[in-house]
């Protein structure tokens, strides 16, 4: 058969800067066969730090300054690992991180920026807000106005950030309060813009003096308090509200790397932005100081790196050659001053003109609509086979509009075989790895794991042996926490039984790669498998694992069900309450097209994530022994819950839409239009009746044909104890909510408005 490309190489990238998200941009448009890109990075957006103070300002909203790493990376196919690395080898060419597993990297691009050096300051910590992480700024920012308006603000920073900032906390002020607050820049400095014209400084200080904005240049500040700074000269000053825009630090984890670095710690690169010391490894942006000559740790730098970057990237891997990167000794500095105008800063020219800031504002919204304004079209449906299928949709309907194969895209979700030596060292791995952060050591595998068969224990005395089976294609693109969601979706099965899982079989079908990059991949997913079946108390005893083709994982689980539910008394209300939100597949459709923000993508992730363990104790103690309960999955909510009903002994129930509870943009999605694959099927599945609703609050119906990967329980519990059992889920961080009843004089699935039962 023909060979797909094996992966031959793996890039990791790691933070989302503005010079990577050049390189994802590149690599979108134009792929590296064989090269693997892999994402790390704690946040889901990154914001592009020359419009911060248009936000502050209040010109420019969060969405409009930010970039969704999500959509980049899926747009270059790169794997995204949204946590934070603590640690680089640069021997072993890995990356460590706190709770979960090292993963390894042929060539490393670090752009990271820097952090706020905020010791440097006795006192600081805790009492300045940094500018820097941008993320966090915003929420203290929005902190600020909570309660009555703060009068006195200090700024800590007397370069062209800290002059930008102060303009436009006085301009916000002002529109939020109707008058300015009284303002003071500090900055050991002997002027503002030190190293820029003095033309530029002296319009600068013009602009923070027509505020009101008192400037104390040439002094250090030595210390600070709650709500006072001390400068070197003795003198204390007063604040409500003190901001640090001074120089940055490097970050921790690059002190204890090995990396070649200058003289404050920065990694020192060369032109062609390889480390001077790790020719495999790149670095850019602030975290980056290039030798001989460094630059300004500014973002137009950053910026222009970013196509040499990836340009270098690419050359590297493929043995070419390198270019040089050569940033200008003068570049064009255009500064806000949050009253219609900037400043144009060129070597010794400087001016102040609205024409800057109009110049100001088409750079900055023409840069971000390079990594905003993404499309990705629906690939077209594949060519029928006119004989068989017919011409048109009306010719076959079902084949035509409900059969996935005739779609252009197929949501994912719900002989060769991996070498001896391979597995083993990721079994052994993975098993180290959930023992050294928590996990039982009773639970962990045996080496024994390529075993395709394996002696289950005997069932407790009075207990059933309850056993289910599932899988699950690539969803996310980050193996361990796939490798989680995997095992936690196949454990549900045995949860929304009554019965304690005990024991399980792994399934995985591994990409063909080369055999490290293999290894590291069966790795991260045992590693997040194990982890999530020690939680349940679950012992992984064997599995099969195979090569070729697309990754798969799953998990076949044994348990033991010691109580069946009783029947219900038909006499009291009974209603029915859903565990998780709603919105799992339309949310990774969306992802796939592009169409979904890296928050909501997130918080799916999240949903995926959380066991079932703990509701269905809570179903199960409401009930007094054995609630009614499914689990809510590709089928749908719709379906899934008519199963139940009829199992239970009803021939009907109600759903009211309004109270399902969704995941952030799911709504969004179904009203624009963006369907799982399995939707039509499962809505062409149940028979249900929603002609007592508008035709509005019929369009919420869509949610319960959803399919749903490692979703939620759905269970019956008599109406006396739904309300308690809420509460508790609420304690136990679920999202849940009472969402219908069963009713006795139904037949079907009613979608009703009001509450019941």
């Amino acid at each position: 058969m023909l060979k797909a490309t094996s992966t031959l190489g793996e890039l990791v990238l790691l933070g989302g800067g503005h010079a990577q998200v050049a390189v994802l941009r590149q690599f979108a448009m134009s792929p590296l066969p064989g090269l693997r890109l892999t994402l790390v990075t704690p946040e889901i957006r990154t914001a592009y730090s020359g419009m911060l103070p248009g936000f502050v300002e209040g010109k420019w909203s969060d969405q409009d300054f930010h970039i969704d790493l999500a959509r980049l990376a899926q747009m270059a196919n790169a794997r995204l690992i949204l946590d934070r690395a603590i640690g680089i080898d640069t021997s072993t060419r890995q990356l460590h991180f706190a709770a979960r597993p090292s993963i390894p990297f042929d060539m490393l691009s670090i752009n990271i920026g820097g952090q706020p050096d905020i010791d440097a300051i006795q006192g600081a910590r805790g009492n300045v807000i940094p500018v820097k992480p941008i993320n966090q700024f915003q929420q203290q920012l929005d902190r600020l106005f909570v309660g009555p308006p703060l009068r006195r603000l200090a700024i800590i920073g007397g370069g062209a950030a800290g002059g930008e900032l102060s303009l436009s906390l006085s301009r916000r002020w002002l529109s939020k309060y109707g008058q300015r607050p009284r303002m003071a820049l500090f900055t050991q400095s002997t002027r503002l813009l030190p190293k820029m014209a003095g033309a530029a400084a002296t319009r600068l200080a013009s602009a923070l003096r027509a505020v009101d904005c008192a400037l104390h240049l040439g002094q250090s500040v030595t210390r600070v308090t709650k709500n006072t700074l001390t400068l070197e000269d003795g003198s204390i000053h007063d604040f409500d509200a003190c901001f640090l825009v001074s120089a940055v630090a490097p970050a921790a984890l690059v002190a204890d790397s090995g990396l070649a670095v200058d003289e404050r710690g920065f990694i020192a690169v060369t032109p062609t932005l390889q480390s001077c010391s790790h020719p495999t490894i790149f670095a850019s942006g602030d975290i980056a100081s290039l030798s001989p000559e460094s630059r300004p740790k500014a973002g137009v730098f950053a910026v222009k790196a970013g196509p040499i970057l990836g340009h270098n990237l690419r050359q590297y891997a493929l043995g070419g050659r390198l270019r040089a990167w050569r940033p200008q000794r003068r570049y064009l500095a255009l500064i806000g001053t949050a009253d219609g105008s900037a400043i144009a800063v060129h070597g010794n020219f400087a001016s102040k003109s609205r024409l800057w800031l109009y110049l100001k504002n088409w750079i900055d919204r023409r840069w971000m609509a390079k990594y905003t304004d993404l499309e990705m079209k629906f690939p077209a449906a594949p060519p029928r086979l006119v004989g068989l299928n017919g011409k048109s949709d009306t010719t076959k309907p079902l084949k035509a509009s409900a059969d996935p194969a005739f779609s252009g895209v197929r949501c994912l979700g719900c002989g060769a075989k991996t070498g001896h030596e391979t597995l083993s060292n990721a079994l052994h791995a993975a098993a180290k790895f959930a023992k050294n952060t928590g996990a039982d050591p009773a639970l962990m595998p045996d080496p024994g794991l390529e075993k395709d068969s394996a002696l289950l224990p005997a069932p407790p005395k009075g207990a059933q042996i309850v056993q289910s089976v599932d899988m699950l294609s690539q969803i996310i693109t980050d193996p361990f926490r796939l490798g989680r969601i995997a095992a936690i979706h196949s454990l549900s099965d045995l949860h929304a039984a009554n019965a304690n899982p005990a024991t399980a079989l792994a399934i995985l079908n591994l990409a063909e790669a080369r055999l490290d990059l293999q290894q590291d991949q069966l790795t991260q997913l045992l590693a997040g498998g194990i982890t999530a079946l020690a939680a349940d108390g679950v012992r992984l005893l064997g599995g099969h694992t195979s090569e070729g083709g697309d990754l798969s994982i799953g998990f076949a689980v044994t348990g033991w069900q010691y109580h069946a539910p009783a029947p219900l008394a038909l006499a009291e209300p009974h209603q029915l309450i859903l565990s998780k939100p709603l919105g799992i597949g339309v949310i990774m459709a969306g992802h796939m097209l592009l169409r979904v923000g890296g928050a909501a993508l997130a918080d799916a992730i999240g949903v995926m994530e959380q066991s079932n363990q703990a509701a269905a104790q809570i179903f199960n103690q409401q009930a007094s022994g054995a609630a009614w309960m499914t689990d809510i999955t590709g089928f749908g909510l719709a379906r899934h819950a008519m199963n139940l009903a009829t199992r239970a002994g009803f021939s009907g129930l109600a759903i009211i839409p309004s109270s399902l509870p969704l995941i952030r943009g799911a709504s969004d999605l179904l009203a624009a239009g963006i369907r799982s694959s399995l939707h039509s099927q499962n809505r062409a599945a149940v028979r249900y009746d929603d002609s007592t609703l508008s035709p509005s609050q019929q369009k919420k119906t869509e949610i319960a044909f959803d399919p749903q990967t490692s979703g939620g329980l759905l269970a019956i519990l008599p109406a006396s104890q739904a309300a308690t059992a809420l509460e508790s889920l609420a304690k136990t961080g679920h999202k849940a909510a009472i969402i219908g009843y069963l009713d006795k004089t139904l037949t079907g699935l009613s979608f009703v408005n009001g509450v019941d039962g």
